[in-house]
């Protein structure tokens, strides 16, 4: 049709025109202009033909709700995933552990533990001062807490090191106010608040075993204890009602007899608020304990006698002699401070424990008293902290990353009352003094992973044949540390 067109209008054009003109370049070029012009007419008109009218028949009312139907199902569809979804529990894999949390948040699932590879070698001749050379397994311990609502809360610790099996930790938490710290309530077994290197979390203390002053505090025990921190990062306390527990013991549950001892322990950083960094990091406390005792050291598990005090190698250097029984009031009271700037840090604490003691028709109050101080540097620049230290950059070889670096030292001293010697121990099997050095480092390849390195030496007064000074200790230790 377009070309019949076309062919139409261009014969009818050149007919309109005489020969005469037939050769002249501007009417031909005229003339093209023209069959131009009506080519565009006809190809317009052609799409109008194909185009629909406004009178093209609509899509029928059955149609239209068809499509609205469909479109209802896809919508409820959408949204019964989004429910879904919504209702799956959030599950988180970090520095933290596994944590599994629920949609509304008001119940979590939080696994993590670490395990302790040590190892311990004694320098010196002979038989190393009755000290042996050994690998070994210092803890292995699995952690399960759990959060139910904003009200409760719980921990589960168990240890496997040593090839040993114990609980130490299994306690309930009431959180009364929730989304504050003022007040909170624990049942069950946990530490003793006393003892400022006790009181570190195990995974964060700095070196690999602890001072002098761990001998003269509980290790854990069962009760009940409020705790909170009334001013934010500030102020904290702990109060509480225990079956109590010897020196270095845990309580493994029962007491062996109706008294309890009262343990607490306030603590204060009073310069958080100045706006001065060095000032912030300084703290103070002082912690406590009172009870009455009774029993030998064949029940110093259930609050008798202590079975002995012991080196950083683990070697007893103090036991009471046989017969010997706790007899009444024990006391402790433990003053404590720390220090934090930058990569810099200083810990120290004072530890005085008074007991009632017997053996046969003897009896006294023996006060026997510890101290210790502590000096870290990070040669890697991160900040200094009880919490431990966190590498600005984890170990990665390839990227020139080789995580924190710890320096550590420390100088601790126990004194036994001479009192003790000779009715309540013996001067040729046991010291009346140890006196502790450590120098070590830490290796920090990232927040789950380190190595220590600690050399101590330790010196004794009396322990010996005699009543002639113990040998002393040399030990070279190294831990492996890693969490999960």
């Amino acid at each position: 049709m377009k070309q019949g067109l076309l062919i139409t209008a261009t014969v009818g054009i050149m007919g309109c025109c005489t020969p005469a003109f037939a050769d002249d370049a501007a009417e031909v070029a005229a003339l093209k202009k023209e069959v131009k012009a009506l080519e565009a007419r006809i190809n317009e008109l052609e799409k109008r033909e194909q185009k629909p009218t406004q009178y093209t028949a609509q899509p029928t009312a059955p149609a239209d709700a068809t499509l609205a139907k469909r479109v209802a199902v896809v919508e409820h569809n959408q949204k019964v995933v989004q429910e879904q979804e919504a209702k799956k529990p959030d599950v988180a894999v970090n520095d933290k552990g596994l944590t599994i949390t629920s949609p509304d948040k008001q119940y979590s699932l939080n696994l993590h533990g670490y395990v302790q590879a040590d190892n311990r070698t004694f320098l010196g001749g002979g038989a190393k001062n009755g000290t042996t050379d050994t690998f070994l397994i210092r803890s292995a311990r699995p952690i399960i807490e759990a959060k139910m609502t904003d009200y409760f809360g719980m921990r589960f610790m168990m240890d496997f090191g040593k090839g040993q099996t114990t609980l130490l930790d299994a306690y309930g938490d009431f959180h009364p106010m929730p989304g504050t710290d003022y007040i909170n309530l624990r049942a069950g077994e946990f530490k003793s608040p006393v003892g400022l290197e006790r009181w570190q979390n195990e995974s964060k203390v700095l070196f690999v075993e602890r001072g002098q002053t761990t001998n003269l505090v509980p290790y854990r025990d069962v009760g009940v204890m409020l705790y909170g921190n009334p001013v934010p990062k500030q102020l904290e306390y702990e109060l509480a009602l225990l079956n109590g527990a010897a020196d270095l013991q845990a309580n493994t549950g029962t007491d062996n007899d109706n008294k309890k001892d009262v343990a607490g322990r306030i603590f204060t950083h009073p310069l958080a608020w100045i706006n001065v960094q060095a000032l912030k990091g300084l703290g103070l406390g002082v912690g406590g304990t009172y009870g009455i005792h009774q029993g030998n050291t064949a029940i110093a598990a259930n609050g008798g006698l202590t079975a002995g005090y012991v080196t950083v190698g683990q070697r007893a250097y103090f036991t009471y002699a046989a017969g010997s029984f706790a007899d009444g009031a024990q006391w402790r009271v433990n003053p404590q401070a720390m220090y934090y700037n930058g990569p810099f840090s200083l810990l120290g604490e004072y530890v005085m424990n008074s007991q009632e003691i017997g053996h046969g028709a003897n009896v006294a109050t023996l006060e026997n008293k510890a101290w210790e101080g502590i000096a870290t540097y990070v040669l890697t620049g991160e900040d200094a902290s009880f919490e431990g230290v966190k590498p600005a950059h984890n170990f990665n070889p390839k990227a020139g990353d080789w995580g924190a670096f710890e320096l550590v030292g420390r100088v601790s001293e126990l004194n036994v009352d001479r009192q003790a010697f000779p009715n309540f121990a013996s001067l040729t099997t046991s010291s009346r003094q140890a006196f502790e050095r450590t120098l070590g480092g830490t290796w920090y390849f990232n927040p789950w992973v380190k190595l220590n390195l600690d050399f101590s030496y330790t010196t004794f007064e009396a322990g010996a044949a005699g009543g002639a000074d113990h040998a002393d200790e040399k030990a070279v230790m190294t831990r492996t540390q890693v969490r999960f």
